[in-house]
Order: structure tokens, then C-alpha cells, then sequence
């Protein structure tokens, strides 16, 4: 027997989850949604020293603030607080030359520029939420073994023998969607910046007081997020991962001290180290025949000055506020003009934070002379020039 459902998600980590409860939310919890993820999660596992983090910006958070679960005593940005470290001031430096400048929170009148939070403690209180939804139903693990649209609706067969239909379908499940890829919508590759990601928390002699640190060097780009009292979380960029990898923890620490300096104090400790290719991708189109993409799914970013996930957050905030309206009126949710709209939305946004970050890392990585002082007048500009230092803050901040 099929299950008819008025919205299936594909892919249940945070941006699905936090797509499911913000579509119940602006529906006062009336929209039947399924969520499809093949994973059962272990956050024991992937919690402690060793935990992954993501940075969410102060315009993502406000807009957490309007999602309110069911079963929840308050809001998702007041979750997310709760087990967040603020940032409160983000210093942006060129190694090896006199730029720099320094974005601050009280200077815009906040209380923090966002806020850094393990991707563990907060999947695992989503997925506690979700549980709790009545009108949300999670199957996991699962996988989609066939999607059948029709000029009606999505039927979708899952790998359990699972049948479900529904007006729309939307695929979270990453880079390369599989989804989409069924439903006909590849993904363009647009550049290989041959670099690769070193990701790790670093524990630290000194307290960092809420400070990020963005450094740009030679290789890429070096950053390094508050999380704790004395730990902070790294995304270090290199040319060539192997070497950086196969050192020691000894070894790497000093290496690290090598690129930072001392204004932490003295480097302890690291965590187990992950690494990844880094490059840009986008899929063809965000919507397709009752699809709707978004996510990591959409677009893929270089991680310099944290953009990506917070685009994707944007995306599904826009989705989840066209499909609230068209749910309160009763109309079709995979409507193909309220998809080409929601797409047409989004796209300025798009195009511009995917140029912006991949001219950062030209601009950067460019060691031509004249360029390197231009930059570092500019930066040096914005350190003197309060009106220039936050209009990029707003923009950093997701505005």
C-alpha cells in the first residue's frame, strides 16, 4: 500500500532535518513529509575531541529563530545557542604581509557574528526533534530504489519495499545527488582549485576568547573557529595534503605554529585529522519536474570565509516560505511555476557568493606584486574605514 504524503525528502542531515521542521513549522505542523536518509547516525562516535563543526552565521540564526517544533520549549536558534560557542570577532590576514583587518561584533550592534557548533550535538537534538513531529515520518536506513513523477504527483519506491507518493520531492543528499541525477539533473563541475582541506580541533595553551582567525597564505586559505574555552576548530587549505598528513602530532603542531604564530600561545594538542578535496560544483538546474534541489546537493563552495552551508540555509528557508504559502492555500506544492520562481529567487544569491569565494582564493593565491599590494591595501582600508569593514560583515553575516 502507498503512503501519501505531501512533501519526501531525501537526506536527513542537518539541511534535511532543518528543511522538514521548517516546512512543519510555517504549516503549523499539517504537512505530511517523509524523510529518506541511508544512514543511522553514531554520535557517540563522531562526538568528543575529534568532533566535525560548522559555523552558522548571524542570518542564518535569526532565521532558526522563526522554526518552532513541536515538543520543543522555544525555538531552533535558541537549540542551536545552547550548544554553540559565539563568535564575536573575526581577524582576516595575507601571511607574510601588513594587510589584515578585523570584522567585530559590537560594532553592528550584536552579540555575535554567528556561532560555531559540533555537527554531532547538533544532528543528534534534530534528530531527537524529528522523532518527536507527528506529521514527520523518518525512514532510516533507507535508500530510494526508483522515483516515478507523474503530472500529479512523485511515486517513490524505497529499497524496504516502501511505497510513498507525494507532490514534491526534494533531494538533500549532497554533492552528486543521486536524486537528481534519477530525476535527469546533473551536476556541473566548474573548478578544481587543487587544493585540499585538512580539518581538525586544535586544544590551545591560552583562551581564544571568541576570536576566528582567517589567514591567507600561499597555499590557501588557513582558518581556525572558536569552540570551547581553549579549543578551536581548523580548516587549513594546501596544495599537497601528504606531508601535512603523514606527520606526527608533534609534527603537525609545529607546523601549524609555523603558519599561525603565537598570539594563541602554544598549539597542545590536535585531533584526529580529516582531509578532502576541494573544488566547486553546481547541479544544472534547482528544480526539475516536481524537484526541488537544495543543499550541498545545489552547489558545492570553496570553504574560505564559511559561505557554503549558510547559502544552502538560505536556500531552504526560501523553499520552506514559498511551500507554506502554497500549502495555506491549498494549491499544488510541485507546481512547476512556484518551482521556477523559488529557482529564480535564489539564483542572484547563488551566482554571487560561488564568484565571490572563488575570487577570494584568486585574488589570495595570485603572487604577482602589484596585486599582493592591492589586496593589502584593501585590507588595510578596511581596518581604517568602519563604514567598507561592515558592509563586508553584512554580507559575511548571510544579510
Amino acid at each position: 500500500m502507498k503512503q501519501n504524503l505531501d512533501v519526501v525528502i531525501i537526506g536527513g542531515a542537518i539541511t534535511g532535518s532543518v528543511l522538514a521542521l521548517a516546512l512543519s513549522s510555517v504549516c503549523q505542523h499539517q504537512m505530511q513529509i517523509a524523510i529518506v536518509e541511508k544512514n543511522v547516525p553514531n554520535y557517540a562516535e563522531q562526538g568528543g575531541f575529534d568532533a566535525r563543526s560548522i559555523a552558522l552565521a548571524y542570518g542564518s540564526l535569526q532565521k532558526l529563530a522563526q522554526i518552532r517544533p513541536l515538543a520543543l520549549n522555544g525555538d531552533l536558534a535558541q537549540l542551536v545557542y545552547a550548544m554553540a560557542t559565539p563568535i564575536k570577532q573575526i581577524q582576516v590576514s595575507d601571511q607574510g604581509h601588513f594587510g589584515k583587518t578585523t570584522l567585530k561584533a559590537d560594532e553592528l550592534r550584536l552579540s555575535e557574528l554567528g556561532v560555531v557548533v559540533e555537527l554531532a550535538k547538533l544532528g543528534e537534538k534534530l534528530s531527537n526533534l524529528i522523532s518527536q513531529q507527528p506529521n514527520i515520518e523518518l525512514f532510516c536506513p533507507d535508500t530510494v530504489a526508483n522515483i516515478e513523477r507523474t503530472t500529479e504527483q512523485c511515486e517513490i519506491t524505497l529499497h524496504s519495499g516502501k511505497a510513498l507518493t507525494a507532490q514534491l520531492l526534494v533531494a538533500c543528499d549532497g554533492i552528486q545527488s543521486q536524486v537528481a541525477q534519477q530525476c535527469g539533473v546533473n551536476t556541473q563541475f566548474i573548478k578544481d582549485y587543487q587544493q585540499s582541506a585538512i580539518i581538525a580541533n586544535v586544544m590551545l595553551a591560552e583562551p581564544h576568547r571568541n576570536h576566528a582567525f582567517e589567514r591567507f597564505t600561499h597555499q590557501g586559505p588557513f582558518a581556525l573557529l572558536p569552540l570551547n574555552e581553549k579549543m578551536m576548530s581548523l580548516v587549513w587549505c594546501v596544495a599537497d595534503p601528504t606531508e601535512p598528513m603523514a606527520m606526527s602530532d608533534s609534527e603537525f603542531l609545529h607546523a601549524l605554529q609555523q603558519q599561525f604564530g603565537w598570539k594563541l600561545g602554544k598549539f597542545l594538542q590536535v585531533s584526529k585529522r580529516f582531509v578532502y578535496p576541494l573544488s566547486s560544483q553546481k547541479s544544472e538546474s534547482h528544480m526539475h519536474h516536481r524537484l526541488a534541489i537544495v543543499g550541498n546537493a545545489s552547489q558545492l563552495l570553496h570553504p574560505v570565509a564559511g559561505q557554503g552551508f549558510n547559502l544552502g540555509m538560505r536556500d531552504l528557508f526560501e523553499l520552506a516560505t514559498q511551500l507554506g504559502k502554497v500549502f495555506a492555500q491549498g494549491k499544488d506544492l510541485g507546481d512547476h511555476d512556484i518551482l521556477q520562481a523559488f529557482a529564480q529567487q535564489r539564483q542572484a544569491d547563488q551566482t554571487r557568493i560561488m564568484q565571490s569565494t572563488s575570487g577570494l582564493i584568486s585574488l589570495f593565491s595570485c603572487e604577482f606584486l602589484p596585486m599582493q599590494v592591492a589586496r593589502n591595501l584593501a585590507l588595510l582600508g578596511l581596518s581604517h574605514c568602519s563604514l567598507a569593514r561592515n558592509a563586508v560583515a553584512h554580507r559575511a553575516l548571510g544579510w
